[in-house]
């Protein structure tokens, strides 16, 4: 009977640590500084050229140290994932998914509803930020990441005034905080080449 109970307790023990660490790191982001933050430590970020992952994505960033960045070639697409989270895959980590098209203006899919949308610029270029919904009755979106499925944010930037140009869209996880976001879009460094 003792040791029944001994073996009981030692089960609800490391159930209970169990349970509190599955709710402390369950699809957690990791927090992380701010660019600001960085120039005093240099360890908390690391640059990306995303244009030898593609060279198609004519620009570089500061991306936080614990994220990882890959090319989705199905989708020509960029995949900025934290390695750490939960998932099958690395789309399901995904953080921020980065998608071009060429254009001789913005342009928004048919397949979402724009609730909101603010013109404004980064380093010198054109852009809007959009808050967008898949709308009801669309598939899911094949190959990205689900978050992708629901309201989210995303940054288009249009490289130059050339027609076509490059447009960039930076649409990030509502996981991920505003600030570390706005931290990598801020630290953006484009190429120039003719479009």
């Amino acid at each position: 009977m003792k040791f029944f109970i001994i073996i009981i307790f030692f089960v609800v023990v490391i159930g209970f640590i169990g349970g509190v660490g599955y709710f402390l790191l369950k699809d957690k982001v990791i927090p992380i500084k701010s660019l600001d933050q960085v120039q005093e430590t240099n360890s908390v970020v690391k640059l990306i050229d995303f244009s030898k992952i593609n060279p198609e994505f004519l620009f570089s960033a500061y991306i936080p140290k614990e994220l990882e960045a890959e090319y989705v070639s199905q989708l020509k697409a960029i995949n900025i994932y934290n390695p750490v989270l939960r998932g099958g895959n690395n789309i399901e980590k995904s953080q921020v998914y980065i998608s071009f098209f060429k254009s001789s203006k913005f342009l928004t899919l048919s397949t979402v509803d724009i609730t909101k949308q603010d013109k404004t610029m980064i380093k010198g270029h054109e852009a809007i930020l959009y808050e967008i919904t898949k709308k009801d009755g669309v598939p899911n979106f094949s190959g990205q990441p689900d978050w992708r499925n629901f309201t989210h944010k995303a940054l288009d930037i249009r490289l130059t005034q050339n027609s076509p140009s490059y447009f960039y869209s930076f649409a990030y996880t509502p996981g991920l905080e505003e600030r570390t976001f706005n931290d990598i879009i801020n630290s953006l460094l484009f190429i120039n080449r003719t479009n």
